[in-house]
């Protein structure tokens, strides 16, 4: 019969009393957070919901596993108040100048150098006042980019020592700079605990801290802490 293919072949056992539309089984997806469970389970334990070969029917369920809130976000561990939190708003509202302290590693790449250049470039072009230290690396970057602004008022350098205790190359870059600070007190110093007053003297100056760091840059890494500390608007750029 050329037709037969177009008949529905009968079941061989068919059930008078079987539901011509029966509610199909599923397996519950943790993804999603509706589904029952088979009436010899209890939908108060969670481990219904969690075993794969328990079948579900659809049922909201009365306990849903606990997942975490997806919406929190972990804080940096800064106890944020009222007011601290309204200073960093006018921060960001308040339009003109405003004074930065941008320190760093001296280890940095040619392109982290360049990046540093350019963000020193732009804060000076329009018109805010950028301090940092005399240092190799991020320092100097700093210091070449607000020169090509060509605002020498704009820039100050703060030395942890003298000016003869900096290396030959820091000392070329910065006859180049008009407002130079040496801190003479500290030549009796150790240059790591030197540095660690001049970058407190830096924070003393300026209202925002732009670090570059890495993990284990401690000296740099203090002075973000020290600026928190002092409620200032703190941005933090890992390098690693």
């Amino acid at each position: 019969n050329p037709n037969q293919h177009l008949s529905p072949r009968p079941s061989p056992n068919p059930n008078p009393n079987a539901n011509p539309n029966p509610e199909p089984y599923v397996f519950f997806n943790p993804h999603y957070a509706t589904g029952g469970v088979e009436p010899d389970t209890d939908p108060t334990q969670p481990q219904a919901y969690l075993d794969p070969q328990v079948k579900t029917r659809g049922v909201i369920p009365e306990v849903v596993p606990i997942v975490g809130n997806p919406q929190a976000t972990a804080m940096d561990g800064k106890n944020y108040t009222i007011d601290s939190i309204l200073r960093e708003l006018a921060a960001i509202q308040q339009q003109g100048p405003k004074t930065y302290c941008i320190l760093g590693s001296r280890h940095c790449s040619y392109l982290h150098q360049q990046i540093i250049e350019l963000l020193a470039y732009a804060l000076v072009l329009s018109g805010n006042h950028v301090f940092t230290s005399g240092a190799g690396g991020t320092n100097a970057a700093v210091i070449r980019g607000a020169l090509r602004a060509e605002a020498p008022d704009l820039l100050t350098v703060v030395l942890p020592q003298t000016i003869d205790r900096q290396p030959a190359e820091s000392q070329e870059l910065l006859s180049k700079v008009k407002h130079v600070i040496e801190m003479s007190q500290n030549n009796h110093l150790s240059l790591d605990v030197a540095s660690r007053l001049c970058n407190s003297d830096l924070l003393s100056r300026t209202d925002h801290l732009i670090a570059f760091a890495f993990h284990n840059s401690l000296t740099v890494i203090e002075a973000t802490k020290e600026a928190q500390a002092l409620e200032m608007v703190v941005t933090v750029l890992y390098l690693d």
